[in-house]
């Protein structure tokens, strides 16, 4: 699905827009990814630290930062489960997690992120990899974004910002890693009379009891399809 671009002359400075895309990341980290995707707090193991990505996997220009990632609960577990007709506990899992840094463009609208979760078991990291598979994904995210789980994404913008419909779907498997389970959030934001259009992609995988989740961030365009898939498949190798 393309994104609509915002029809406003002008707009907030690039500095401006840097901050959204920041803010965007830290909260769909802790509201909009349950499971696979959640901020966890554990230590985890050293292997999952050497699994994740480094800045040299990024072009020439982009810089890290660290993690926005935090460790806010789902405000929706309890009705995205139900959605999904999974128990609550998948969805609020929270096994040892190694968090990448925050790599960011040269030009401030587009962001990548790395996790690696170790779970006790191949079969509880299966479970969750699941939960993001499942074909209710999109549907049953869209509606709890939208309405459990709608006021503490929108709170996180401040005064002035109004958060519009949030629709969450599937971006083409051909466009990652073989393997991935996925889904695409995409988030009008407008402030000060200017939409701001925010895409967020969640790209899940699984070996043994290690999940690998890589989040795409772009703002006002797509996240270029042939480096998701080229850091998608560099994750993935590493697992």
């Amino acid at each position: 699905m393309k994104i609509r671009q915002a029809g406003a002359v002008g707009g907030p400075s690039r500095t401006s827009i840097a901050a959204y895309v920041t803010s965007v990341l830290a909260i769909v980290l802790s509201i909009a990814a349950p499971g696979p995707a959640g901020a966890h707090t554990s230590s985890p193991p050293g292997p999952a630290k050497k699994a994740l990505l480094v800045l040299s996997d990024l072009p020439g220009g982009w810089t890290s930062k660290p993690s926005s990632s935090d460790s806010s609960s789902f405000p929706g577990a309890r009705q995205l489960a139900g959605c999904l007709g999974v128990p609550t506990s998948i969805i609020t899992a929270n096994a040892p997690t190694a968090n990448s840094p925050e790599f960011v463009s040269n030009d401030q609208l587009r962001t990548v992120t790395d996790s690696v979760s170790i779970y006790p078991s191949a079969r509880s990291a299966r479970a969750d990899f699941a939960s993001l598979a499942n074909t209710k994904t999109p549907s049953c995210l869209t509606q709890v974004l939208n309405g459990p789980a709608r006021g503490a994404l929108a709170s996180g913008f401040g005064a002035g910002s109004t958060l519009g419909t949030i629709l969450v779907s599937r971006s083409p498997a051909a466009d990652f890693a073989p393997g991935a389970a996925n889904f695409t959030a995409f988030m009008p934001i407008t402030t000060h009379g200017v939409t701001l259009n925010f895409e967020l992609t969640v790209v899940d995988y699984v070996k043994g009891k290690n999940e690998q989740t890589v989040i795409f961030t772009a703002v006002q365009s797509q996240f270029p399809t042939s480096l998701a898939r080229h850091l998608t498949a560099v994750a993935v190798g590493r697992l």
